[in-house]
């Protein structure tokens, strides 16, 4: 009998499979929040059809099979980031930092959630949250 992990794409069993399994979660991740971002931002599409066509267009994104479906989600959790107004994301570094953090998470919990329901959006929260969260605790401590 398999365990729950043999049974998922790309089992990851050693330092370099998950450092290249975070890498592709990482590009996937800042893709998503980057088109979506972008497409609300400097073109005023509506955020919610800035994800949805982030989703449509990551979705025809293909990758090696052993990779599943998790690059795909990866960037729909992106876009469900990269919805976010022009006030939390003031430029690329912050992108990049959602994005690093986003892919952490997606790869840390991989093996924990089953399935996708709930799960994109909460990285996606747990992602922005930090930036505001980090960035708050340095204007403060920049104030003191």
């Amino acid at each position: 009998m398999k365990t729950p992990c043999e049974n998922r794409a790309f089992f990851v069993s050693t330092k370099k499979e998950w450092f290249i399994f975070f890498l592709v979660k990482l590009v996937s991740f800042f893709f998503g929040t980057y088109l979506c971002f972008s497409l609300h931002h400097y073109f005023n599409v509506p955020v919610v059809l800035a994800a949805a066509f982030t989703g449509l267009v990551g979705s025809f994104w293909h990758w090696p099979k052993k990779y599943g479906n998790h690059p795909q989600a990866a960037i729909y959790a992106g876009a469900f980031a990269g919805m976010c107004s022009s006030a939390i994301i003031t430029g690329w570094e912050a992108l990049l930092f959602i994005s690093v953090v986003g892919a952490g998470v997606y790869t840390l919990t991989r093996n924990i959630f089953e399935g996708f329901g709930g799960r994109l959006g909460a990285i996606a929260f747990t992602a922005v949250s930090s930036l505001i969260f980090l960035r708050a605790l340095f204007l403060s401590l920049i104030h003191i």
